[in-house]
């Protein structure tokens, strides 16, 4: 675009053209937000991005970096920050990912600060989400029906350990971060 600017001083009038460039920049869709720092995501396709941010329900902030709950008060979680994390594993041994997200939030998962979900495919763009509740996801060693137990640490001294059932982790056990740390539990 250019503008034709005038100015004048004392009497005296000047025009000149300023170049300007008129280059709208695009905010980042969804996907990418939710995806920016993701470690060991790239054999996931953008089709398979699209259909896990969908599953959030989030919208993009208007600063373009930020994804917001729908349904929330809760402040917005900052894209490419510890709000956001991202990490692929194959737990069932299948050379497929299932993917691990966490979302930092103490207005949506109280004093564990974190939320984890877990996504297996089902088929092609299709993941069926797994809420694994409030807290730090760690594998196990431990395996049920071909996948890996995995447990969900939080604050206190006893966490977790949720088992496959064949179709979504359930509860197993819980283990003791100290001795006695699951006493009447």
């Amino acid at each position: 675009m250019y503008k034709l600017i005038t100015l004048s001083a004392a009497g005296f009038t000047t025009g000149f053209t300023l170049l300007a460039s008129a280059v709208t920049v695009a905010a980042p869709a969804g996907q990418e937000l939710l995806f920016m720092n993701a470690q060991g995501a790239a054999g996931l396709t953008a089709e398979d991005r699209q259909a896990i941010y969908a599953q959030f329900n989030f919208t993009v902030g208007a600063d373009g970096k930020t994804l917001i709950f729908a349904d929330s008060e809760c402040p917005p979680l900052l894209a490419g920050s510890g709000d956001i994390q991202v990490a692929t594993e194959d737990l069932n041994g299948d050379a497929q990912p299932e993917v691990f997200v966490s979302l930092g939030s103490t207005c949506m998962y109280g004093f564990a600060g974190t939320g984890v979900s877990l996504f297996t495919k089902e088929g092609p763009g299709q993941w069926k989400w797994h809420d694994l509740g409030a807290g730090v996801y760690s594998a196990q060693a431990t395996r049920h029906e071909g996948y890996v137990d995995v447990m969900v640490g939080g604050p206190g001294f006893c966490h977790p350990v949720m088992r496959w059932d064949g179709s979504t982790y359930v509860f197993d056990r819980n283990v003791a971060e100290e001795p006695g740390g699951c006493d009447g539990q």
